[in-house]
């Protein structure tokens, strides 16, 4: 069993969110699967076009909301981010491909709480939390390891 750790990090603004998820798309090396939780609005697809534009250079990264999966790629890196938020059954999972993904792209899951219990162990999960006006908190969970990299 890996030994977990949590880190809380406290993100002042967008820009802030942005930085977070490029500090975390340097984790693929040692991690492929990312999960971002948090309430509407709270900066989830803010984190995720953070990681995917650093990750593969591609500057138009759109929310996954309505098709549920987008997939981008870019030399070596394919990435497939997802947003669960209009998955009512847990069933329903094996219909967007998620067990596929899992084994070899680079996953973002958006709203991943219907699925967490078919995620490997390691993973990293990343829970944004307003504090006030544009500020948030982000509590990153995974591999103590991982978390020491950030």
């Amino acid at each position: 069993m890996l030994k977990q750790s949590q880190k809380l990090i406290n993100l002042d603004n967008i820009k802030d969110t942005i930085k977070l998820g490029k500090e975390l798309s340097k984790l693929v090396n040692f991690c492929n699967i990312f999960c971002i939780k948090g309430q509407l609005g709270t900066g989830k697809t803010t984190l995720a076009r953070g990681f995917i534009s650093n990750l593969t250079g591609i500057k138009n990264v759109l929310s996954p909301t309505f098709p549920m999966l987008l997939t981008y790629e870019k030399g070596k890196h394919y990435v497939c981010h997802y947003d669960l938020y209009r998955l009512k059954k847990h069933d329903d999972v094996w219909n967007i491909n998620i067990e596929d993904s899992l084994n070899s792209a680079i996953v973002i899951i958006e709203w991943p709480e219907i699925v967490e219990n078919i995620l490997p162990e390691n993973r990293i999960t990343i829970t944004l939390r307003d504090k006030d006006n544009n500020s948030r908190t982000a509590t990153i969970e995974g591999n103590e390891k991982l978390l020491n990299l950030i």
